[in-house]
Parts: structure tokens; C-alpha cells; sequence
């Protein structure tokens, strides 16, 4: 069976052979064994942290709550090298490592898949993280033993098993912005070793930090609800089943991409490419060379919230108000609800091989006004009012099932994985919009896509591990993956509805082939090379031809990728003080990349846009990623991690309509990003309990929203920041079983943004996503 995990003593600690307790490094994992080793599950098996050989970056429930990682937002924070993008707000994020995302409005595959409990996730949107076990980064193409295919990575969330004795957890937090959260955990064994059962639930209320001065309404309330029932049942010694029932609503409203960042005038041109200016013809004083004369006042007699001297002007405006206000002339509201079930099966078998079954299922439901682009005009609107139709929405059903046999042979020289992995998925898409309403002197442009999605999944893999010689090993896996993707037009589809189903099938290998050396019973040394790829398939925005984007189509081929990697791994003792440090250097190359792109075919001035997804010919990643921690004296920790990603396109010229389009540089990818940290215990008796101070600094260097900020999307960077954190935490106050601790994030107030929504080739307009502001707040737990 597999060992049971237990929570850490601190932030990513370890026990040492001595058993002092001391930090693995910024952001590892803290489960553990026995003393000294650290487990994850990257290689879809338990083995200690300083023997994978992988990038990752693990955080234990202590971890989540020291360094205040509460959403899949704040991961960004603590695992440099992966970015939570916002495109469209709080509620809409996609993940980015090693440059590898997939854009809004593309159809593609998520190029970084989340799994909960081993079983993929259908939705990126902002979860709470509660009564979680771990939470893994794994860096790099994941394509062989990992679901289904991703070209950058994957992050793993597992979530607390039910235990053989009786526990309870209650925590609250109070805070700015009125926050108000309550969290808890109870876990009872019904019948010892046999039947075990854990519950857990969080409640979360918070006021949005961006203010619509046009109907002075709040962007980013948070209002969500979970809970999670866990059930194992041990019918033998050699049986386990544990499922997972977690039903999760949300509610309150998006931030989108609030703030005005870049719009373009008629006749502006970037490296020699003109640039798209409908929006900025449209909504201004130029107006009236396209409607005549007097157009503009009598838009502006009908909208008196317009700002007068047009979208173009506007940009000076909303650096004047500043990053929390804006002007959005819709709705911001969000819903959802989600239903996820995961079921896992160990049989343990003769020898040392283990059949592990793992199901899953997940049902959601999203509906979201999302305020794309903050000014106070209609470029475009998540609404159809002609239709009555207002939001983005969005439901998905998943049904997964994966089939393992994973043990050893040859006398534990042999480790083996087999597995066969199945999934389909159905996805239902309803994206009303409104374009240019300039009304009452034109009619605004009302359309709606309607479209449903399937994917079917199959895929056969195997790895196998070998130790050739004593402490070196050689790894070599396989797999192969049909993907299957359907197309079917919708009813409420504005000009598409009645075209014939499509339908393709791709299908590719995956592989991976490596060394790793122990060297020392400190030192630890890989050397890998990978090969993956993401599905091709459909985007249902862009016209229903059997064709790629390049011959006007909505069909887009499969992504393929190919990397080195090379990391050396210590943990002991450095000038006889408990330290760690993790080191990795790769490179990756991507063929056909998918990109979204808006083409304008009626030119750089002209009012019509549909979506398309392109294959980028190549581009090129490399860097290096690097973690360590080192506890000087017994009562300071010293920590950080950094990551160095290099991204650029080797060849990004594409011709979409016979229009050219040339892709650089690679977006949501900083150069570099980092965390450091201090620790300092300190001193009270030790019947008072233990008192801790910790402050954290995160920064990271500027980066693109858009991926051709070097042609037709200029005006599309978004510049550095470094942010500062702080915890000061009394744990068993008074030798009770009450916490308390203070806690702030962006200590300074540092405005940034997270992000962006590009519309450059389509409305030659663009808007950037701002992160939080200043927040802190008081936590108190009472744990039994």
C-alpha cells in the first residue's frame, strides 16, 4: 500500500538524522516518512523530493497557509517559473510554464493541466484552497504518464485523506476588504483501520478592490462556497478505496481587464505593420468621418457617461484615475458551480506490484460578464441584448477512468508503470457579444457563437526505471495518445448554426528517456530529454471550414514539443548548518505552436473580426530554475528560489486572409522571477507556546500580454514589480490548541498588473488586468 503522508513540522521542513527540524527548501514539499525524506508523486509513485529527477516545486497545507496561498492565484507567488495569468479577470486564469499556455477564445488544450486527485481538471478558474494534502508544480512536457498531453507542465492538487483518528480543524480569517472566511475539517474513523471519513468545508466573503465609477459597483467580491466528503474503506490488508464528493459555487463579480492600456490610431504603424483602429475611429472625434458630420455629438447627446474626448484620449485618462478605477458600461457579474469526483482503487498484488484504478468525474457551470476592457464605450460587451442573452458561459461534463500496474522487479533494480489512461469530455460554449455600439447614430453589431465540444481520449503508457549499476539508473517511457475532437454547432449561434459536424483525429507519441546518479548520500545529478504534444482541434469562434486558420478555417493542428533537462540536487549539511539547494537547466523547442489570433479581413480600418486559431511554425525555450534554503543558527531559516526563462519564436511568420501576421515576442513569460525569504523564531517560554516572524519578497521582471507586441500588438508590455509579505504567526498559544497569526500581502501597496486582454488585430484596442492591492488581516484556528 502506500504510505500514509503526514503533515510537516513548518514551512517545507524536514527532519534531519538528528531530528532537528529544518526547511527543505522555498517552496518544497513538507511530506514526510520517515526522517529525512520528503515525498511527491511526479513520477505517479511516492519517492523522496531529492531523488526525483524533475523540476518542482511542492507546497504541503502548512506551507499554503504560512505563505497565504489561498487561490490558484497566489501560486505565482511562491513557485517562480509559473505564471497565473488573468486575461479576463480574477475569475478566468490560465496557467503558463516554460512559456507554454494556451490563449483565451483558442480552443486549444491547456498546455499546463491541473489534476485534483490524479484526475484532470475541466476549469482554470479561481478555486479556495482548503484541507489540502499538497499541491506539486511539475516543470516541463508531461506527456508521459501525466493524462492528457501538456506541453509545459502540470499541477497536481491532492487533497487530505481521511485518517485512523479523530481530528478537527476551525479557522477563521477576518481582514481589509472586508474579509470574512471560515474554514473547517472534521475527521472521524468509523471503524478503526477500516472504515475512515473526513469532511471538510470553506466559506469566503471579500469586497472587490476596483471600483465602476459609472454605477459605483465593487470588481473582484468574492463570494465562494465548498465542501468535500472523503471516504476510504480498508476491506482487507491488500484493499483500499478512497472517493472524494466536492461540490463547490462561486459567486460575486470579475475584475476582467479593467484598466485601459493601449488603443490605436487610423495611420499608426509598428515595425513597419499598420495597425488595426477601429475602436479609435469609432469612438472619437473621428467618428464623424465615418457616420458624418455631428455623429460624435449625437452619440454623445445618448451617452452621457462617454468620455467626450474619445477612446484614444482616454488612455491619459485612465492612467489619471489610476489602476482601481474604471468606467465599464456592462455587467461583472459571475456564477458558477461544480460537482468533482474522484475515486482511487489499490489492490496490492503478489510481489511488489500494486493495481491502482482511478475514476473521476466533474460537472461544471460558469456564466460571467466579464469587463474586458474598462472605458466607458462598447467596443465589445459579453452581452447580446438582442438575443437577451448576457455572459460568457460555459458548461463541461468529464468522465475519466486510468487503469496502472506499478511495482519492481529483479530485486528492486526494476521499477515499472503501466497504464491505460481513458477520458471524455463535452463542453457546451455560448459567447454572446456586442461590437462598436454606436448608437443611436449606427446599430451595434450583435453575435453569438454557440458551440459544443467533444473529446474523447485514449492513451496506452509505460515507463520503466533500471539500475544498471549501484546508484545509477537509467529511465525510458512511452506512450501513445488518440485524441478524437467534434465540432457541433448550437442553435443560438448567430451565423453558424445548421453547418455539419466536424470532426478529426490526432494521434502521437510521447516519450521520455534519462539518467540520474546518486551521487553521494548528499548529492544528487539527472539528465533527461522529453518529447510531447497538445491536441490539435477547433476553434468554434472562427468560421465551420474543414481548413486551418491559414485557408480561413477553425481547425488547427497538434502542437509538438522536444527538451533537455539537467538538474543536480543537495540536501545535508553546508559549513555544518542544515541546508538544501535544487538546481535545473533546460531547453525546449515547439513545433506548430497554437496561438489565437483576431484577423481583420477587411483591413487595418475596417469594423469586421472573427477569431482564428494559428500554428506558429517554432519557437525556442531555454533557462535555468534554482531553489535552496539554509538554517544558520537554530532560530533563523534563509530561502529563495528563482527561475530564468528565455522565450522567442525561431520563426513566427504565419499569412492569415493573405494578411501577414508575425508572432514575437512570446507572451505571459517574464525573463525572470524570484522569492526570498527569512524566518525567525523567537523567543518566549516554551509554555506559551511558539512565536514566528516571516517576511517574503516576490519580484518578477516586465512581460507581454500579447505574442506580437513586435508587429500588430504593440503597447501590450506590462512592466516588473516586486511585492513584499509578511506573517507573524503564535502557534499553541499558552500550550491550548488556539493559533493565531497577522498576516499582510503587498506590504507596500504596489500597484502591477497580471495580466491583459488583447484585441490588437481585431478593435486596435487593449486592456491590462490589475492585481491586488495592499491586504492583511488576522487568523485564529483552534485544532483538536
Amino acid at each position: 500500500m502506500r504510505p500514509l503522508f503526514t503533515a510537516a513540522l513548518a514551512a517545507g521542513t524536514m527532519l534531519s538524522p538528528a531530528g532537528v527540524a529544518f526547511a527543505q527548501s522555498a517552496g518544497t514539499p513538507a511530506m514526510q516518512v520517515n526522517e529525512g525524506d520528503i515525498v511527491v508523486t511526479a513520477r505517479r509513485r511516492d519517492e523522496t523530493l531529492s531523488t526525483v529527477p524533475a523540476a518542482i516545486t511542492a507546497l504541503s497545507s502548512d506551507d499554503l497557509v504560512q505563505r497565504g496561498v489561498h487561490t490558484d492565484a497566489d501560486l505565482q507567488l511562491v513557485a517562480p517559473g509559473l505564471t497565473i495569468r488573468q486575461t479576463q479577470g480574477n475569475n478566468s486564469l490560465t496557467y503558463s510554464i516554460r512559456g507554454q499556455t494556451a490563449d483565451t477564445f483558442s480552443g486549444s488544450p491547456s498546455a499546463v493541466i491541473a489534476y485534483l486527485n490524479e484526475v484532470p481538471m475541466a476549469i482554470n478558474g479561481a478555486n479556495s484552497f482548503y484541507d489540502l494534502e499538497n499541491v506539486q508544480v511539475l516543470k516541463g512536457p508531461q506527456g508521459t504518464l501525466f493524462g492528457r498531453n501538456a506541453t509545459g507542465g502540470a499541477v497536481l492538487y491532492n487533497s487530505a485523506k481521511p485518517s485512523d483518528k479523530i481530528e478537527a480543524l476551525v479557522r477563521g480569517r477576518i481582514g481589509n476588504y472586508d474579509l470574512r472566511e471560515v474554514e473547517g475539517m472534521l475527521n472521524v474513523p468509523l471503524v478503526e483501520d477500516k472504515v475512515l471519513l473526513r469532511g471538510a468545508f470553506d466559506v469566503v466573503r471579500k469586497d472587490g478592490y476596483i471600483r465602476n465609477l459609472l454605477n459605483d459597483e465593487r470588481l473582484g467580491d468574492v463570494k465562494r462556497d465548498s465542501g468535500r466528503v472523503t471516504l476510504t474503506i480498508k476491506p482487507t490488508e491488500s484493499i483500499s478505496n478512497t472517493t472524494m464528493v466536492q461540490y463547490s459555487k462561486a459567486g460575486g463579480t470579475n475584475t476582467g481587464a479593467s484598466y485601459t492600456y493601449s488603443v490605436y490610431g487610423c495611420g499608426d504603424t509598428n515595425n513597419g505593420f499598420a495597425l488595426t483602429c477601429g475602436a479609435g475611429l469609432l469612438f472619437g472625434p473621428t467618428f464623424d468621418s465615418v457616420a458624418g458630420p455631428g455623429a460624435w455629438d449625437a452619440y454623445l447627446a445618448a451617452h452621457p457617461d462617454a468620455y467626450a474626448p474619445g477612446l484614444i484620449a482616454y488612455v491619459d485618462e485612465q492612467k489619471r484615475i489610476g489602476p482601481y478605477k474604471t468606467r465599464h458600461p456592462g455587467g461583472a457579474s459571475h456564477h458558477g458551480k461544480d460537482w468533482f469526483v474522484s475515486n482511487t482503487t489499490e489492490v496490492e498484488l503478489s510481489g511488489s506490484a500494486t493495481l491502482r484504478n482511478i475514476f473521476g468525474y466533474e460537472d461544471s457551470k460558469t456564466r460571467s460578464e466579464q469587463p474586458q476592457l474598462g472605458a466607458p464605450f462598447v467596443t465589445i460587451l459579453t452581452a447580446n441584448a438582442a438575443a437577451d442573452q448576457y455572459g460568457n458561459q460555459l458548461k463541461v461534463r468529464s468522465v475519466s477512468e486510468e487503469l496502472q500496474v506499478v511495482g519492481q522487479a529483479m530485486g528492486g533494480k526494476l521499477d515499472y508503470i503501466f497504464g491505460y489512461y481513458m477520458q471524455r469530455q463535452r463542453s457546451d460554449t455560448l459567447w454572446p457579444q456586442t461590437y462598436f455600439d454606436v448608437s443611436p447614430v449606427l446599430a451595434p453589431n450583435y453575435v453569438t457563437n454557440n458551440f459544443r465540444l467533444r473529446n474523447s481520449t485514449d492513451a496506452l503508457y509505460g515507463q520503466l526505471s533500471y539500475e544498471v549499476v549501484p546508484d545509477l539508473k537509467v529511465t525510458g517511457g512511452l506512450r501513445y495518445t488518440w485524441e478524437r475532437v467534434k465540432i457541433e454547432q448550437l442553435p443560438d449561434a448567430t451565423y453558424t448554426f445548421g453547418a455539419p459536424e466536424q470532426k478529426k483525429t490526432f494521434s502521437d507519441p510521447s516519450w521520455e528517456v534519462g539518467l540520474e546518479y546518486k551521487v553521494s548520500p548528499d548529492w544528487f545529478a539527472y539528465l533527461k530529454t522529453r518529447g510531447s504534444f497538445r491536441s490539435g482541434g477547433f476553434n468554434g469562434a472562427a468560421p465551420p471550414v474543414n481548413a486551418t486558420a491559414t485557408d480561413g478555417g477553425n481547425l488547427f493542428d497538434s502542437e509538438h514539443t522536444q527538451d533537455i533537462e539537467g538538474g543536480v540536487k543537495f540536501s545535508g549539511l553546508a559549513f555544518g548548518r542544515p541546508a538544501n539547494f535544487a538546481t535545473a537547466v533546460f531547453v525546449q523547442w515547439i513545433q506548430d505552436v497554437q496561438r489565437v489570433e483576431f484577423p481583420d479581413p477587411d483591413g487595418p480600418g475596417g469594423l469586421a473580426s472573427i477569431a482564428v486559431t494559428a500554428n506558429v511554425p517554432s519557437s525556442r525555450i531555454w533557462g535555468f530554475e534554482a531553489q535552496g534554503s539554509i538554517r544558520p543558527t537554530d532560530w533563523l531559516e534563509l530561502g529563495g528560489s528563482g527561475a530564468y526563462t528565455n522565450a522567442k519564436f525561431t520563426d513566427g511568420n504565419i499569412t492569415l486572409f493573405g494578411n501577414p501576421y508575425s508572432y514575437a515576442p512570446v507572451g505571459d513569460t517574464p525573463k525572470f522571477s524570484g522569492t526570498a525569504f527569512a524566518q525567525v523564531s523567537l523567543p518566549v517560554g516554551e509554555d506559551m507556546g511558539e512565536v514566528s516572524l516571516r517576511g517574503e519578497v516576490y519580484g518578477q521582471t516586465a512581460q507581454y500580454f500579447s505574442n506580437t507586441a513586435d508587429s500588430i500588438g504593440p503597447g501590450t508590455r506590462l512592466p516588473g514589480y516586486t511585492l513584499l509579505h509578511a506573517r507573524l504567526d503564535w502557534a499553541d498559544i499558552a500550550g491550548s490548541n488556539f493559533s493565531a497569526a497577522l498576516f499582510a500581502k503587498n506590504l507596500t501597496d504596489e500597484a502591477y498588473f497580471v495580466g491583459g486582454m488583447t484585441l490588437a488585430a481585431a478593435l486596435g484596442h487593449n486592456a491590462a488586468a490589475v492585481g491586488e492591492p495592499r491586504t492583511y488581516g488576522l487568523e485564529i484556528s483552534f485544532k483538536y
